[in-house]
């Protein structure tokens, strides 16, 4: 056995000693770098612009002449209206006449004189008797509206009526009437402005006639009203 192990040690390092001679015998062997020739064209740049010219100064150059008189025109104005101009020449030695119309100035106004009154002659005619002023009361009307009253009549009573069979759908309807309230407070029935089932017409009709409301009064007197009612009845 360990003969075995002795020969194995000795077996691993000659492998060992025959790695390392190999090694050392190798040859290293170094890359090279591969360069590519590109032709390159040439390229003539434009010559470069002249210098600029230096700047004459205003206060170096010499002053205008001054205008000549055909130069001294006067510019129109548009906006003016244009002048007549006389080429007529005119002597002022002459004698100028004075100034005159073809019409004679208009005649002045004169005051207005007041005529005396002429009386006729003979005896004076007796005035008639002045009639007396008789007032004139306003004529009272037979019945007013709401807005003409004291205040809205208030209702105070209204007899009990059963809603119709005949209307299964609607739960409830509506009749505007109209009609007339005595200086007593009782309603009565006037006509029907509009209604939303025609079943309930007298219902409305029986309501509008048996109801009671405060009097109507105007200036705290009692009066007839007539007014609009828009009843409901339910079911």
């Amino acid at each position: 056995m360990k003969l075995k192990s002795i020969f194995f040690g000795i077996a691993i390092t000659a492998v060992l000693l025959a790695m390392l001679v190999a090694t050392r015998m190798m040859v290293l062997t170094t890359s090279s770098t591969e360069y590519e020739i590109r032709e390159i064209e040439t390229v003539s740049l434009p010559a470069p612009p002249p210098p600029p010219a230096e700047e004459i100064m205003v206060e170096d150059l010499p002053p205008p002449p001054p205008p000549a008189l055909a130069d001294l025109a006067v510019t129109p104005d548009v906006s003016q209206p244009a002048v007549p101009v006389s080429v007529m020449k005119i002597d002022p030695r002459l004698a100028v006449d004075t100034f005159f119309t073809d019409q004679p100035p208009s005649p002045l106004p004169q005051p207005s004189i007041p005529r005396p009154s002429v009386k006729p002659k003979g005896p004076s005619k007796p005035s008639a008797p002045s009639r007396p002023r008789v007032k004139v009361t306003p004529k009272q009307k037979s019945q007013y509206s709401l807005g003409e009253l004291d205040q809205k009549p208030r209702l105070l009573r209204n007899p009990s009526v059963s809603f119709p069979r005949s209307i299964r759908n609607a739960k409830s309807g509506r009749v505007v009437v109209r009609v007339t309230i005595l200086p007593s407070g009782r309603s009565q029935f006037i006509s029907v402005v509009s209604s939303t089932h025609s079943e309930l017409i007298p219902l409305a009709r029986r309501i509008a006639n048996g109801s009671r409301f405060t009097p109507p009064t105007r200036q705290g007197k009692p009066v007839k009203a007539v007014m609009t009612w828009p009843i409901t009845i339910k079911k």
